[in-house]
């Protein structure tokens, strides 16, 4: 499936019009994709995550945010992988387990 997601500024009142559905979205640095993510559904929606990637604007990489796009899906597990391939994006790692991190005595 091909990426033709419109682009709207990464400003609180066009994201308080975003979805309150599941689905992937893409953050901008004007035309260069920096990130890909996703909304499982329910309280964890499009809309809220993309108001609490704004809640951190001043923080490292987010100042870099000019705009944002998103897609409602079924699986957005799937499509997120789908749409950092296409976009030349990596995915996010997963995140190492505590018990990992923890040094051995």
């Amino acid at each position: 499936m091909a990426i033709n997601f419109p682009r709207w500024r990464f400003i609180e009142t066009l994201i308080q019009d975003a979805p309150d559905w599941k689905g992937v979205y893409v953050l901008w640095s004007r035309d260069a994709p920096l990130a890909v993510g996703h909304a499982r559904g329910g309280a964890d929606n499009i809309r809220s995550r993309l108001l609490a990637h704004l809640s951190r604007a001043g923080s490292a990489g987010m100042a870099q945010v000019t705009h944002y796009s998103w897609e409602i899906c079924v699986n957005p597990l799937k499509r997120e992988a789908q749409v950092a391939a296409q976009l030349g994006l990596a995915r996010r790692p997963a995140p190492e387990p505590a018990w990992l991190a923890r040094e051995s005595s």
